[in-house]
């Protein structure tokens, strides 16, 4: 699967970059990047990790559009990787030109998650791509980790909670856990600036644990929430602080579905997501908080959501624990994902390198407009309804209007 990437950002580096030429079946044939030259700088630090034959071949471009021209014929596969405001542009810059040329070997475009910045550019994506038969894959890694596939099993097979879950409750405090938030120039950082992002950090985190608890349980409805910017609240100077929310609490209920672990339909989910500083600007990393507790009428089941490589804990209907599992991080968190993507696309009835490895991609365009619209119900109050260009009103978000008073 010869594949390209569009935007070389943080994520390339360790995340997801490196999986394109180390998966089985795969090759990285060219890399794009707006920033003229960035491109050819990036094959440049990056030749000594690359293979030889990609590093002989990959092609470097400054538009999507010169990419296309002259590799549109040659790529089976694209991935967006430039920040969720980008997303749609991206997608319909490679659709455009689709549209203009003659011959054309894509099969399948891989967006970083969380897609778009709302759902109503997801599901832009998602319909533009199936208009084309194209695939569209979203980024929802943990989907095809090895702890999720255990967990599944753990739930569905071991019965470590029962018959049924009837209770889930997730806690996140602290922000170490992200990327780039080291601002450069005195400016917000990208992942905290609704127009590139479409929301404060639960659109860049909390969609991981949102989508997983789609993936395991199933659909999330009945939502209420409380949304906050607390930092603006006691930040001396309210104009640095980003405007977008630092604190969420959620609640919902698991809807029917056919493709959950074990029965959960109608089981209370609880969230908080406190990206705040208020009550965090002494603590340390070992102060933060990462717990999902998944709890049924034999047994619960705790673990951290950030982390692929961190232990899962089972303890018994007392509390008593009575297992845990360790695990190996992979090297590259995406790989696992993007290896099932490349076995679907080579239409691989089995993986012959790894027999662990799925063969069909768990991540699929239908969950991650889902996702999409859990994150607009959460987060519809703060912004006054996510139903248009909401980043371009911030006058009018009322969660905002909330804290100035």
């Amino acid at each position: 699967v010869r594949w390209a990437i569009i935007g070389l950002g943080d994520v390339c580096a360790v995340k997801s970059g490196p999986a394109f030429y180390k998966c089985h079946g795969s090759t990285l044939s060219a890399v794009m990047r707006r920033t003229p030259g960035a491109a050819q700088e990036w094959i440049k630090n990056n030749a000594s990790n690359l293979p030889g034959d990609v590093a002989r071949s990959i092609r470097a471009f400054d538009t999507v559009e010169q990419m296309m021209e002259e590799m549109g014929s040659s790529l089976d596969a694209i991935y967006v990787a430039s920040p969720p405001g980008a997303h749609l542009e991206n997608v319909r810059q490679i659709v455009t030109c689709l549209s203009t040329s003659s011959s054309s070997s894509l099969k399948a475009v891989y967006v970083e998650k969380p897609c778009g910045r709302c759902a109503w550019e997801t599901r832009a994506m998602a319909d533009e791509l199936r208009a084309r038969n194209i695939e569209f894959y979203p980024a929802y890694v943990s989907r095809a980790h090895e702890r999720t596939q255990i967990l599944r099993k753990l739930l569905s097979d071991d019965k470590v909670c029962g018959e049924k879950v009837t209770h889930i409750k997730y806690t996140q405090r602290g922000s170490s856990f992200a990327r780039g938030l080291d601002g450069t120039d005195g400016k917000i950082p990208w992942r905290l600036v609704a127009s590139q992002s479409g929301g404060g950090l639960i659109m860049d985190m909390g969609c991981h644990v949102l989508d997983r608890l789609d993936y395991l349980f199933g659909p999330l409805g009945n939502i209420d929430s409380n949304v906050l910017c607390k930092g603006a609240q006691s930040s001396s100077s309210s104009q640095s602080y980003p405007l977008v929310e630092d604190y969420v609490a959620m609640s919902a209920t698991i809807g029917d579905c056919d493709w959950s672990a074990i029965p959960s339909t109608g089981a209370s989910v609880e969230c908080i997501w406190d990206f705040s500083p208020k009550d965090h600007s002494t603590s340390t990393q070992k102060d933060e908080v990462d717990e999902l507790e998944i709890s049924g009428p034999e047994g619960s089941v705790r673990m951290a959501a950030m982390g692929p490589g961190l232990p899962i804990r089972i303890s018994d209907a007392d509390g008593k624990l009575v297992r845990t599992l360790e695990f190996d991080p992979p090297a590259h968190s995406a790989q696992p994902l993007i290896q099932s993507v490349v076995n679907e696309l080579l239409n691989l009835e089995k993986d012959g390198e790894n027999s662990s490895n799925l063969v069909r991609s768990p991540a699929r365009a239908d969950n991650a407009v889902r996702t999409s619209e859990v994150l607009d119900a959460i987060l519809g109050s703060y912004y006054g309804g996510r139903h248009d260009e909401f980043w371009i009103r911030s006058g009018t978000w009322r969660g905002l209007q909330t804290t100035k008073t």
